[in-house]
């Protein structure tokens, strides 16, 4: 199998409502596609986003890793040999995770269709039922009061709340949440970094009594010895997200015993190729995952949706699909309130762009 055809497009997809994090604010995803096809006849569909707060990647510099390093090596290729082919993605770059991603999924997506199989069922077993949680956004008390109880009333059993307003007023957000839901409801508290050890330490008696199932990314990311200080005082699971991107950065985190979680995203481990490995350097360690997604667009939220479900992952945060608005793309994961409905063809099951460009 050759590489006849491979493109880039990038849309922008306006999100439904903005989304705040301590990290950044955004009302908008950048969706960098990749569209290979080969020689016999085979499309396979990849998708990455920016978010340079968190990987230091660009549109610009994804679109030039994927063009100028990784499309090149796919034309030097011949793609029947599967194993060699995804190993030579992740050597061309240092680096580079979305580009990486975007380029990954592709193939995984060709893979999968050339043998006439869901990906689910390449990367694992028959899935069972995954359901996410839903994120209430950094924003002020009363509207994340609001924005908790609408989700409720959607039908949400657990909620991700983004903290880290730098304000003094964290725990009073919480606290509120807590207050208007539902004593059933779980609480995820997402802090992105914003706290250091000191703080997030503070703050866990707080968080024991409001119920909290589990403290997120604290503290800066570099601060690994921060985390596993937060982690060796907490009574409550401790995830690491951005302090995780490889499979370096999780065995350094295993050593420290610095988090109970880990949240793997494609576009920190350059796609699903590595996650799997990740996935089986966990379960081998004795810690738990999760799997997120930045905000991204709909082909590479649902390949996430698909690693999680075949993988059987207990945690899921895949909620950045709900908040897309109109896009082209045909396929991919749909919604019932928490309940995330994998999609039934071939590949990510993607249809191509009704517009006409797939």
């Amino acid at each position: 199998m050759k590489l006849v055809q491979a493109s880039v497009e990038v849309r922008e997809i306006p999100l439904r409502t903005t989304f705040r994090t301590a990290l950044r604010s955004t009302s908008s995803v950048t969706d960098i596609r990749v569209r290979l096809e080969t020689d016999e006849g085979l499309v396979g569909w990849g998708s990455a986003s920016p978010t340079p707060a968190i990987t230091g990647e660009t549109e610009g510099s994804i679109v030039y890793a994927i063009e100028r390093h990784l499309f090149p090596v796919l034309e030097a290729s011949d793609l029947d040999d599967e194993h060699a082919v995804l190993a030579a993605i992740q050597r061309a770059i240092v680096r580079n995770t979305a580009a990486k991603a975007a380029v990954d999924i592709a193939l995984h997506d060709l893979y999968a269709k050339r043998a006439g199989l869901p990906l689910w069922r390449r990367t694992g077993s028959q899935p069972g039922a995954i359901e996410t949680d839903a994120t209430v956004s950094l924003n002020r008390v009363e509207a994340m009061i609001d924005e908790a109880r609408d989700y409720c009333a959607k039908g949400f059993k657990v909620l991700k709340v983004k903290l880290g307003g730098r304000d003094g007023l964290d725990m009073e957000r919480l606290f509120g949440i807590r207050s208007s839901v539902d004593e059933e409801i779980q609480l995820r508290v997402d802090a992105n970094q914003a706290w250091s050890a000191k703080e997030a330490i503070g703050y866990l008696a707080t968080m024991e009594k409001l119920c909290v199932d589990y403290l997120e990314q604290p503290v800066p990311a570099w601060d690994l010895a921060g985390l596993a200080a937060v982690a060796q005082a907490s009574s409550l699971p401790v995830v690491a997200d951005e302090s995780v991107f490889g499979m370096t950065d999780l065995l350094k985190v295993i050593d420290q015993r610095a988090a109970d979680i880990v949240n793997l995203k494609l576009m920190k481990t350059g796609g699903i190729t590595i996650a799997l490995q990740m996935v089986q350097t966990i379960r081998a360690a004795g810690l738990d995952w999760m799997v997120g997604s930045m905000m991204e667009g709909p082909i590479s939220v649902t390949a996430a949706a698909i690693l999680a479900a075949s993988q059987g992952c207990r945690h899921v945060d895949l909620d950045a699909g709900m908040f897309l608005g109109d896009h082209p793309l045909q396929g991919g994961i749909s919604y019932e309130g928490p309940r995330i409905v994998l999609p039934s063809g071939e590949g990510v099951g993607i249809d191509g762009d009704r517009r006409g460009s797939g």
